[in-house]
């Protein structure tokens, strides 16, 4: 699967499943930038 940005640049992607223990992980990667413009973001939600 490939992504395109916004900017025309094409990037290959793997996508996979994720499980709850993931979590963690995905929780580093929120910024408080993210937080400061969608709020606190409930990652297990999203799994």
């Amino acid at each position: 699967m490939s992504v395109t940005s916004a900017d025309g640049q094409e990037e290959a992607v793997t996508v996979s499943r994720t499980e709850s223990a993931d979590a963690q992980g995905i929780r580093a990667l929120i910024t408080s930038t993210d937080q400061a413009l969608f709020g606190r973001i409930n990652v297990i939600h999203f799994l």
